[in-house]
């Protein structure tokens, strides 16, 4: 997988950074922010996951400001009214999805249901936690490697992953009965919670797929393929993706060697951890120690 360039990483660190890219059916921006206040309107109509932490973020919808604490690999919707950013206090590492709206409406006329908008998750009715979503989080996983690795996606790959953000989308949405049920060989949403809950939880040790497929209560085989098949991610490659994600945290934010950040987050070769990174964030450990040392988090 190739990193990014000398020049793509001053044009994304210490400052403001984006990456878009457009696939059929779904367009993507990668964004590394460093800490704001001020006043920033929002694009519409957008799935975004926030990889980053962070206590206290303050955003405004219909005028009124909210203040929401963000677990890391969280994500929110913004419908067609737009959401302004007012406070970040520590470096924000996101990934906005736009799906096509003609995609989300073939996927839920497919789930039998009437027209499709993207209900937000702020609003007068709605609360200010923003969910872990294990599907969503793997398919921006994905997208956010694509992006930072100045790779291709094959268009097809692509496609696919839109597919499944779409019907993730709906299924979130309208977790009533009137859905026609999950795809055959698919995890339940409950059973995804807790897999997510459990990795993040034994991350520092040992997570085998054997006791993944026990929390699932399937056989090890069995399981990674229906893991496979709901996230698009396989089991050892999401595990990876949330242990890089929980090591880039404490590069930024702590002292640790970073051997000793490795061993934390269940590496136990330091050489591994070190493509992992590379591989996933864009950047060695190093630098991105060095580019955010001092400043924020």
């Amino acid at each position: 997988m190739a990193r990014l360039r000398s020049s793509q990483i001053s044009a994304l660190l210490p400052g403001p950074g984006r990456i878009r890219r457009d696939w059929p059916g779904l367009a993507v921006e990668y964004a590394w922010l460093p800490p704001f206040e001020g006043y920033s309107v929002t694009r519409p109509n957008r799935v975004e996951v926030v990889f980053s932490a962070h206590s206290g973020v303050a955003l405004e919808l219909s005028s009124r400001i909210r203040d929401v604490e963000v677990q890391p690999g969280a994500m929110y919707v913004v419908g067609q009214e737009p959401t302004t950013l007012l406070r970040v206090s520590e470096y924000s590492d996101t990934l906005e999805m736009y799906p096509n709206p003609s995609l989300l409406r073939a996927a839920a006329e497919s789930e039998g249901l009437g027209d499709f908008e993207l209900e937000p998750t702020l609003g007068r009715e709605r609360s200010a936690t923003f969910v872990r979503d294990s599907v969503v989080l793997a398919v921006a996983h994905i997208l956010r490697r694509a992006c930072v690795g100045n790779c291709g996606l094959p268009d097809v790959e692509a496609s696919s992953l839109a597919h499944r953000l779409a019907h993730r989308l709906i299924v979130l949405q309208h977790k009533a009965n009137s859905l026609r049920g999950k795809p055959a060989g698919s995890l339940s949403g409950s059973v995804l919670g807790r897999l997510g809950e459990y990795v993040e939880e034994n991350m520092a040790g040992s997570v085998t797929l054997e006791a993944l497929a026990g929390v699932a209560q399937l056989s090890p085989f069995h399981f990674a393929r229906c893991f496979k098949a709901t996230t698009g991610l396989a089991p050892h490659q999401f595990v990876i993706a949330r242990r890089i994600e929980r090591a880039k945290h404490l590069i930024m934010t702590t002292f640790m060697p970073v051997q000793d950040v490795a061993w934390s987050v269940g590496f136990e070769n330091i050489s591994h951890f070190r493509r992992q990174f590379a591989a996933q964030i864009g950047l060695s450990p190093g630098e991105l120690r060095d580019s955010t040392r001092g400043r924020g988090g």
